[in-house]
């Protein structure tokens, strides 16, 4: 998927419509949302992962669903609070590499945490990015690395040779 031009969702199935003009409602976090933001980077903090190295978060990302599927499905912990966890990391990484923020993007779907960059319309939701991907048990975390560039690449205006 490019990303030139994307606005909302760029990594989620909610897309907004071909010709939409409006982002979604869009708030600044207070300390409710960056202790929620906080508890769930508690979480990760005993694994050693480093925000600042998306190859590591992948690492997390892959031995955490490896863990979770070798349960038989009925004895199965709920996931939200990894796939949060792991999201609130990836966003983390996404904000120490490139100018985003956190804020609250509330639209017809609901609310959700989701990070920002308004000179390029840039809005990513990376909690939903690795539930997407959880849910479909994507076994291999590449697409944080992947995406990780080209939001890096987008906020800072870049355009990447294709492959």
């Amino acid at each position: 998927m490019s990303v030139q031009n994307c606005r909302v969702g760029l990594f989620s199935k909610r897309q907004v419509r071909a010709g939409a003009k409006s982002l979604p409602r869009l708030t600044g976090i207070g300390d409710p949302e960056r202790d929620w933001i906080d508890a769930h980077l508690g979480v990760v903090a005993d694994s050693g992962t480093d925000l600042d190295d998306v190859l590591q978060i992948r690492a997390l990302y892959e031995r955490s669903l490896a863990g979770w599927r070798r349960i038989n499905p009925p004895e199965r912990d709920d996931p939200k609070v990894m796939i949060n966890a792991i999201g609130m990391v990836y966003g983390e990484h996404l904000i120490r590499r490139a100018p985003l923020a956190w804020m609250i993007a509330e639209d017809e779907h609901g609310t959700e945490l989701a990070l920002y960059e308004p000179r390029r319309d840039t809005l990513v939701y990376p909690a939903n990015l690795v539930a997407e991907h959880w849910a479909a048990e994507d076994a291999s975390g590449e697409f944080l690395v992947a995406d990780a560039e080209r939001v890096v690449d987008q906020v800072a205006g870049r355009r990447r040779a294709p492959r």
